[in-house]
Formats: C-alpha cells, structure tokens, sequence
C-alpha cells in the first residue's frame, strides 16, 4: 500500500528561505543592454561565458532555482543585481525586463495562478498565459502560510509524494531517509545509492559524479553481473556513451532506495520496480553485485 510524505515544518522553513536566493539574476541578450545602459551602473553585466565559470554562481541553489540548464542560448549576459534594483526600473523597463526573464526559459516563472498573491506588477503574458516572474524583493514579503502552501505545490513539479513503505526487512540504516525530503540542494541518486551500500549516513548529503560513484562502487567491491539482481544489489542505467545517469538500491519485495533529482524537492523514496523501470526504459540497464 502506497503512503504520502510530506516536508516537516522545519524544512519548509529552510525552502522558504532558500528557494528565493538574496541576489537577483537577470538573463538578457545582447541587443537589449542598451535599453537598460543607464540602470546598468548598479548592478553587475557578467558575460554568459564566465558567469557559468563562476564559482559563487555555480553555487547549487542558485543553479536548481534559476534552472541554468533550461535557459535559452541567446541570453549572453547575466545582471547581478541587488533585491532592490528592479524596484527602481521605471514601468516600461521593468515590464521589459520581466518579459525577457519570463521569455528566456530560467526558473522561478510560474504560472500566475499559483500565486495569485503576486505583485501584479510582475505578471507578464507569453502565449496567452499569464506568467509571475519571481524575484526575491517581493518573494521575501509573503506570508509563511502562502509560501508553504507554493513550496508544497511546486515540490509536486518535480516528483511525486507517493511512495512506499521501507520493508521491516530493509537495512537497518535506510529508516534515516527513506521517505524523507531533504532540508538543502545536493544530494542525488548516485550519492543515496553509495549511501544505501556504505550505510555512511553523510554520503546521502554529498552530490557525486559518475566517475567518483564508479570508483566507489570498484572500492566496495560490486562488478557487473549478468544476472537479476537480489536485495543489495545496484542498478544503474547509462546512455549510449556509457555515461551513468541514474542509479538506485535494490531493497527486495520489488522495491528499491532511490532519488530522482538533486533538489530539495526530490526526496529519498522507495519506489516500485516497474515503475522505476518504465521511467528508465530508454536507457541501457546494469546490474552490479558485491556477491
């Protein structure tokens, strides 16, 4: 039987005070910087290219936030900028400005119907919707209740409250975080699967790459194997490259340990077999075994 896990009130609060960095981004193309020449003393034009080089900017919040990944190519520069700069903009420049963030594809631009408590004078229309583009000025304002009741809707976005039960059965160490969210951003599949085989509890916090996931399987001793997997086993799927992009704990009872992303909004899950599977079906699938 299927349960539903919430974010405790503690985490929440951290969502609400992280979900919204302190420091607002502004992604624009370069034609359009001379529209804004004589606001731009205030704030700084960072070059796409050393932006993305940046380590501040690299930083895991803003990057999840502003979902750096999805922004359209065409935007060359960033404007960093203080909460208050976009309050000075006259009309017509902040409305201009808000509908290049909402046209760009970054993050923290909703529909504006999730927010109907939203200055409206940061709706925008693109394709007939309209669009809130948030920023952290008036984010910053809202009330507890309303913000919890957005984070809960938006955490929804990226995956399902639905889970199952740990086994009794199960690994003494998994109860710590299976069915749990997370109070930060970072933590992703790789880590809570070495998690799951190291029963370290601090590996389930880190954010790891393929190859130091690779090496750490190797250390633990798991190969290849062409068999079905058993309980303790890994699973893990790989593109054509061979690069890994997913990887979870098989527990048994046709369930497995698994994160789906390195938000705070993807919580550590146990997940069904088929449905764990179906969502992987485009990829090669290996199973790797310490027996």
């Amino acid at each position: 039987m299927k349960i539903t896990i919430t974010p405790t009130h503690q985490q929440l609060s951290v969502w609400m005070n992280t979900f919204v960095a302190s420091q607002d981004l502004f992604f624009i193309e370069e034609t359009d910087l001379a529209f804004f020449d004589r606001e731009l003393n205030d704030v700084l034009v960072v070059p796409r290219r050393e932006f993305m080089a940046h380590a501040e900017y690299k930083r895991l919040q803003l990057a999840n936030s502003y979902l750096y990944w999805n922004i359209a190519e065409r935007m060359t520069h960033v404007l960093v900028a203080q909460p208050e700069w976009i309050e000075r903009l006259d009309v017509s420049k902040k409305q201009r400005l808000l509908q290049i963030q909402a046209e760009s594809n970054r993050g923290l631009v909703f529909p504006a119907s999730m927010l109907p408590e939203a200055p409206k004078d940061y709706l925008v229309e693109v394709n007939s919707e309209a669009l809130v583009v948030m920023q952290h000025h008036w984010w910053r304002n809202l009330s507890a209740p309303v913000k919890e009741r957005f984070l809960k809707e938006h955490a929804l976005e990226w995956d399902s409250c639905d889970s199952y039960p740990l086994p009794a059965d199960a690994p003494k160490h998994l109860r710590a975080f299976a069915n749990r969210y997370s109070s930060r951003h970072g933590s992703n599949c790789l880590s809570a699967t070495l998690f799951a085989i190291t029963g370290q509890a601090w590996i389930a916090d880190e954010w790891v790459h393929p190859d130091t996931f690779t090496a750490s399987l190797q250390r633990a001793e798991f190969r290849p194997v062409n068999l079905d997997a058993v309980p303790g086993d890994v699973v893990i799927w790989t593109n054509t490259e061979g690069t890994i992009q997913h990887a979870s704990y098989f527990i048994g009872h046709d369930l497995y340990f698994n994160k789906s992303g390195q938000t705070f909004f993807n919580p550590w899950k146990v997940v069904e077999r088929d449905e764990l599977f179906r969502e992987w079906s485009h990829l090669e699938c290996h199973v790797y075994s310490a027996r």
